[in-house]
């Protein structure tokens, strides 16, 4: 009987998968994009993220995972001016020119939804802007209502980020008709695709006009315009949307606002969703889908 002389084979395969390893390293090193999606890709994969959205949602905050950069924008216009603030429901890009934030970003998840914390109502400056930003006094008769840019509703999952959102740097001088309408209306819409959808992120801020009117002592600018730009990027295929309203009084479908995120891109000056890879970004800012958004 012969017997064959086994090959061996694991040295040259520990070799191999280390060579695989290095490379995979390498690329991944040199693209945090790729980086970014990977990491997307295992959630998915892992069951942590619901792909079909069948079960309950899950906050990406609880699985250790950094997906803030999604809810981070870049003020394009090299003339505005910026300070990046960090609060734990929210990060905001204040303008200390105009007293008002250039965009403010958040995570929403299903859970969150969920939360018990009741209204606040505690309007207040923001302690992160000591002597920077706007004032209790500056609204005060002003006409205008303090509009929230992300909205106390999204923010019922802690008292402290409850607290945090009516801090005044997360508010604009708005129409009250505008705040309490359509606005609002957009308001519930969003909270309505992150429990479908697990978790979106929002940014929102204010668009405005070569020579801003301003309200109070420390000249709070108003805004001609505010936008909405939402991402939905653990959904089968990752969804994006714009929106934008005049700062007055009306009365139409949402769909009428709705725009592409690169138009909306356009016309803030701002760029969105830049973490994300290239051509994911470029897909999804070019076109939305009103039937995904339930809009039609």
């Amino acid at each position: 009987m012969v017997r064959r002389k086994k090959k061996k084979y694991g040295g040259k395969v520990v070799i191999a998968l280390l060579f695989a390893v290095s490379i995979i390293s390498c690329y991944v090193f040199i693209n945090d994009n790729a980086w970014f999606l990977f990491r997307l890709q295992t959630l998915l994969a892992s069951g942590h993220i619901d792909e079909s959205n069948a079960d309950g949602g899950v906050s990406l905050r609880e699985l250790g995972c950094d997906y803030e950069e999604l809810a981070y924008a870049k003020c394009l216009r090299r003339r505005t001016d910026e300070k990046i603030v960090r609060h734990k429901g929210y990060v905001v890009s204040f303008n200390r020119d105009y007293k008002i934030p250039n965009w403010v970003g958040y995570e929403l998840t299903r859970t969150e939804l969920y939360g018990n914390v009741p209204r606040s109502d505690d309007f207040a400056p923001d302690p992160m802007l000591e002597g920077e930003g706007a004032e209790l006094a500056d609204y005060k008769y002003s006409g205008y209502s303090r509009g929230h840019m992300a909205p106390a509703a999204d923010m019922k999952w802690s008292k402290e980020v409850m607290t945090e959102s009516f801090y005044l740097s997360n508010i604009c001088p708005q129409v009250q008709e505008l705040n309490s309408g359509d606005w609002n209306e957009l308001e519930n819409k969003v909270r309505g695709w992150a429990k479908r959808d697990s978790a979106i992120f929002v940014i929102t801020g204010p668009v405005m006009g070569r020579k801003a009117k301003t309200i109070g002592e420390n000249k709070v600018a108003v805004p001609d315009a505010f936008f909405k730009v939402i991402l939905s990027p653990f959904a089968k295929k990752a969804e994006a949307i714009g929106f934008l309203m005049e700062n007055r009084q009306l009365d139409r479908p949402l769909r009428d606002y709705a725009m592409t995120v690169d138009e909306i891109e356009s016309i803030a000056g701002v760029d969105f969703f830049y973490a994300l890879p290239d051509s994911v970004e470029d897909e999804v800012e070019r076109a939305y889908d009103l039937k995904y958004w339930n809009l039609k």
